[in-house]
Parts: C-alpha cells; sequence; structure tokens
C-alpha cells in the first residue's frame, strides 16, 4: 500500500470514527454488546498498547524484563555431593573418608558441600507467568489493527504510533528474552496468588514490583475486562484499525464509543 492510499484510508477511518462520535445515537447503543463479548483480541490489543503509566506495558517489556532477567533472585540450597577426581566446593572430610573406606578404598572419591543458586522462587513464578501472558497476548492482536494506528492525547511527541512498529518491538525483545538458560528452571503456577504479588513488591531489586503492577493491569484489562477498563485505556491510548470494513468497523465503533463515555 502506498503511502498516499494509506493517508486516504486513515483519514476515512477517522472520518467514520468522527462521525460515530458525534452521532446521536445513545452511548449505550453504541457500546452495543462490548460489555458482555470483550473478547482477547480486544483485551490484548488494549492491555498491551496502555499508556497509563510512563511507557506502559511496552517499557517495561523493552526496559525492566531484560534488567530483571540479569539479576534474577534465588535462593541457595547446600547439599553434599560426591566427586570422583576433582573437587566441587568445600571437602567435608569425615563424609570424604566414611565414603572412601565404605567400599574398596579410593583415594580420589571426595564428599564436597556444594552451594546451588535456584530460581524457581515465588517472584519468578510470577514473571514468568507474565512474561507468557504477555507472548499470549501479541499473537492475540489482529493484523487490521497491527497495520492501524495508536492515537494520543496531545503531547510534546507525537499525536499518533504506529501500532505495528510498538508491538514489533516489544516481540523482538521478547524473542530475545527467552533465550534465558534460567527462564527453564522455572515453573509456571496454574494461578497466581496474593503471597507471589507480596514477594515481588518486596523484592530487594525494584523491577520486580513492576512485574506485579503489570500483572494487575493484565488481570484488569485481560482477565476481568470491563466497560471501565477499556475506558480508562483508551484515555490514554486509541488503536484505530488500518481501514475500514465489516470487521474493521467493530474497532471504530468502540473508540467512539470510549470517547462519549
Amino acid at each position: 500500500m502506498g503511502e498516499e492510499t494509506q493517508f486516504r484510508t486513515r483519514i476515512e477511518v477517522l472520518e467514520s470514527l468522527l462521525r460515530k462520535t458525534l452521532s446521536l445515537d445513545p452511548v449505550e447503543q453504541l457500546w452495543g454488546r462490548f460489555e458482555a463479548e470483550i473478547d482477547l483480541a480486544v483485551a490484548a490489543t488494549f492491555f498491551l498498547l496502555s499508556l497509563e503509566w510512563p511507557g506502559g506495558v511496552e517499557r517495561f517489556i523493552t526496559h525492566s524484563l531484560e534488567r530483571l532477567l540479569q539479576q534474577l533472585s534465588r535462593s541457595t540450597e547446600r547439599q553434599q555431593v560426591e566427586c570422583r577426581g576433582q573437587v566441587r566446593g568445600r571437602i567435608e572430610w569425615p563424609a570424604t573418608f566414611k565414603a572412601r573406606y565404605a567400599q574398596d578404598y579410593d583415594p580420589s572419591r571426595f564428599v564436597c558441600r556444594e552451594v546451588r543458586n535456584r530460581y524457581d522462587t515465588p517472584e519468578n513464578q510470577l514473571l514468568k507467568f507474565v512474561m507468557e501472558s504477555i507472548d499470549e497476548c501479541l499473537k492475540a492482536v489482529p493484523a487490521v489493527v497491527r497495520e492501524g494506528v495508536c492515537y494520543l492525547p496531545d503531547t510534546e511527541t507525537a499525536l499518533s504510533l504506529v501500532t505495528a512498529t510498538r508491538l514489533g518491538r516489544m516481540e523482538a525483545t521478547m524473542r530475545r528474552l527467552w533465550r534465558n538458560v534460567r527462564l527453564q528452571e522455572i515453573h509456571v503456577p496454574e494461578s497466581i496468588t496474593e503471597y507471589h504479588l507480596l514477594r515481588a513488591q518486596t523484592a530487594q531489586l525494584e523491577e520486580y514490583a513492576q512485574v506485579a503492577r503489570v500483572y494487575r493491569h493484565y488481570q484488569a484489562i485481560v482477565l476481568r475486562p470491563s466497560r471501565d477498563s477499556l475506558v480508562r485505556v483508551g484515555r490514554h491510548v486509541l488503536p484505530l484499525p488500518c481501514r475500514r470494513g465489516e470487521a474493521e468497523d467493530r474497532w471504530i465503533r468502540l473508540g467512539a464509543a470510549i470517547l462519549r463515555a
């Protein structure tokens, strides 16, 4: 699609949004069945593109996550291990002599006390749950919105952002961060409890508190979506489709409903 055609279709979308926003139809009619049928595509889009705090979920992904994965919290576990021909950790001499004489005497046998780091902590379980949830949301954003534009309130930087650019940054960062081998040790709980959130909020590394904030945001927008949550996000950023059409007009109607709420 050429730049001129792209510009023309954006104008058509904005004109349609303006007509629906200025229409005399009752607000409830504009909302239609959205409240009862807010699907994952809508909820995921608003969750990812939200700018309710500086940078929103996008900045959390592209900045905070990398710092977190470099400094994951861990618990330490001390255990005795039997080694042959090499020493790992501190030698436990009483246990070593016992092991050597328990069977045929073997002077190359050592029993050592080894300290191992364990990364499967509650705050890291919450982190991995959030990362998997973000991946699911990225897959759920429909192409017609991905190729559209996010419109922002009047700011010093820009009035609009290309949605695909924002999502592309998130996806590229997530692909790279999933390569962290420590994530393989962390299991994902079936559900997040207040204990997971408390551990994150009280962790020494302040970025864990941001993980808790993103989870609560995910809970409000995706797990328990409502008119209020969509309106709250839409006050800061309004995603619109790349063109008009039967499926696309659904998003335009939603935008008009948010503006009139």
